[in-house]
């Protein structure tokens, strides 16, 4: 007679059956989530002398925006928002009367007004603390801001102050340092102050590209400072479908894609929120991160940071920041699929979506099921083959 499979393989195999079973369920489902959106304003990155500052926006956001979500921050959250780390934004300035910052941001100089607006965007990405009943908030909204003012008052790229802020936020403590401005000449001067910066233990990240509404040549990759300085962590933004958007500036070097694309934030006065597409925003959110990982894991260095941030990235064509990994070297549940390309410039959407890194999350959790159905096949083959000392069964026994 044939033989039949012992009682323990049954029960081995209905146990496998039901773990392969718990995996796939839980591996996220690949469907299609609408966003919704608000308009609203683009928020400069300069503003011409005879031209009044950047006023107040007059809507506001209420739902959390695409990147928290894509970023999976609430996870990150549980084990830490950044508390005792300072983030320095070399940029147009911070407002130190932004609602979103009050009582965090320490100025140098001047650069505590921000007639323009773009710096105090860059803050509030990296540390905002969401207003009743709004879902904005920066990546570490625990952490304080150093506002160091790395251009002319009205966003003109000046290599000289460029290098003089960097050497002194370095100088004032701070342990990240977020560039969001960018000059096209490397200068010693500038590379003098990375150098120092970085021999202060600080992690300095940088926008690799100008913003999605600069002018000029898509076609071409710009090479932009101090981005393309060693061990400069240079960030390029992605939007809501994990790709870069279309059409935006190419970088000649990026270590890192982060969120960029059309991005909520808050502006320089009042409530009101405004948004921003480009590789600044994207540095700011990297920016963020690293001060997590700041926080929850002071005993390393700024180069052991910058190493963490880069390794625990998800694979790719350009390595895509996943914040909870580099807090927690784990990786948390992927956020759900989203819309197949970035909306219109003014159209910022504020569902869920899934970033590149959330696809990675998919194929991980795919592949994971198909070996748990190969090995579940396995189990239920083999025992039988033996029986049968791996004859071809027919009609009859043996």
């Amino acid at each position: 007679m044939r033989a039949r499979p012992s009682r323990t393989h049954r029960r081995g195999t209905a146990v496998a059956v039901a773990v392969a079973a718990l995996v796939l369920s839980a591996a996220p489902a690949p469907t299609a989530t609408a966003a919704d959106g608000v308009d609203l304003p683009p928020v400069p990155t300069s503003v011409a002398p005879d031209k009044p500052c950047t006023a107040e926006s007059a809507t506001v956001v209420t739902a959390v925006p695409w990147a928290q979500q894509a970023l999976n921050l609430a996870h990150v959250w549980q084990l830490g928002q950044g508390s005792g780390t300072t983030v320095a934004v070399v940029g147009t300035g911070v407002s130190t009367t932004a609602p979103a910052l009050a009582g965090r941001v320490t100025a140098l100089g001047d650069a505590g007004s921000d007639c323009v607006g773009h710096g105090t965007f860059l803050a509030g990405l990296v540390a905002a603390r969401p207003g009743t009943g709004q879902g904005l908030s920066g990546v570490a909204p625990q952490s304080r801001i150093l506002a160091v003012r790395g251009t002319g008052k009205h966003g003109e790229p000046d290599a000289e102050r460029l290098a003089a802020a960097v050497t002194e936020a370095a100088d004032a403590g701070a342990k990240v340092i977020v560039v969001g401005t960018f000059v096209a000449t490397d200068t010693p001067a500038l590379r003098a102050a990375i150098r120092h910066a970085l021999d202060k233990d600080a992690v300095v990240v940088a926008t690799a590209a100008p913003e999605n509404n600069a002018s000029g040549s898509r076609d071409t990759p710009l090479r932009v400072y101090p981005a393309a300085l060693p061990e400069v962590i240079a960030v390029v933004d992605t939007g809501p479908g994990g790709e870069r958007p279309q059409n935006a500036p190419q970088a000649e070097r990026a270590d890192l894609s982060a969120p960029g694309d059309v991005m909520v934030g808050i502006g320089p006065k009042g409530e009101g929120h405004w948004t921003a597409s480009g590789s600044a925003e994207a540095a700011a959110v990297v920016g963020g991160a690293a001060a997590l990982v700041r926080a929850y894991h002071p005993d390393l260095t700024g180069a052991q940071v910058r190493a963490r941030l880069l390794a625990t990235a998800y694979p790719g064509g350009q390595p895509a920041l996943d914040v909870y990994a580099a807090v927690s070297a784990t990786r948390p549940p992927a956020a759900g699929p989203g819309p197949s390309g970035p909306p219109g410039t003014l159209r910022v959407p504020v569902a869920a979506s899934a970033t590149g890194a959330g696809r990675t999350a998919l194929l991980v959790a795919g592949a994971s099921g198909t070996v748990l159905l190969a090995a579940l096949l396995l189990m239920a083959v083999v025992p039988r083959g033996r029986a049968r000392r791996w004859r071809p069964g027919g009609s009859g026994g043996s």
